[in-house]
């Protein structure tokens, strides 16, 4: 009983990680640490690295949507600043494909030779 109430085991949710990290803090005293880089850009993504690169708030007048609600304290980062270089994780990461092409993106295309490096 006192672990429901303070873990939310049976609660169905979709931000899993979210109450795991709840749970980690009230059962044990963890608490949360900042992973953004020293530019203030993301490292563990919610979203597959299009959506977050070309991301944008709605338009005025239309109602804010989770992502921004959940980033309000600290904003979110549009467009090439979204994502840090060292990023940890990206959801919807589905085909092998495009894990081939995102690890292509983060450690060939700055090499020499390739794309931005020649």
């Amino acid at each position: 009983q006192m672990e429901e109430e303070r873990c939310k085991a049976t609660q169905h949710t979709a931000m899993e990680d979210v109450m795991i990290a709840r749970c980690l803090e009230n059962m044990h005293g963890i608490t949360y640490h900042d992973t953004r880089d020293d530019e203030n850009r993301e490292r563990f993504h919610p979203f597959a690295p299009g959506l977050h690169y070309t991301w944008h708030p709605p338009k005025e007048g239309q109602p804010a949507d989770w992502y921004e609600q959940y980033n309000k304290e600290w904003g979110v980062l549009l467009g090439k600043d979204c994502c840090a270089p060292d990023s940890v994780s990206f959801h919807y990461i589905k085909k092998p494909a495009m894990v081939r092409h995102i690890s292509s993106l983060l450690y060939q295309c700055g090499k020499k030779g390739n794309l931005r490096g020649q």
